[in-house]
């Protein structure tokens, strides 16, 4: 498990606007560039997936409660 991508993938999507579009609109696109096991890839493009539906409410410096 690569729990530095996997951190620094969070992060971004969640501090770089760029990023989150792209990653909303092409998950498989933006998780590109990192070296990501099958199973992290699936669990980051669920991620993408919920922010694209809005389900995770960004306010402030904390995402909601799923922070």
């Amino acid at each position: 498990m690569n729990l530095q991508a996997i951190d620094t993938i969070v992060r971004r999507l969640f501090s770089d606007m760029d990023f989150r579009s792209q990653a909303i609109a092409d998950p498989a696109a933006a998780l590109a560039e990192y070296r990501l096991a099958a199973a992290e890839q699936q669990a980051l493009t669920k991620l993408c997936f919920r922010l694209a539906d809005g389900q995770l409410a960004m306010t402030g410096p904390k995402v909601g409660s799923w922070w």
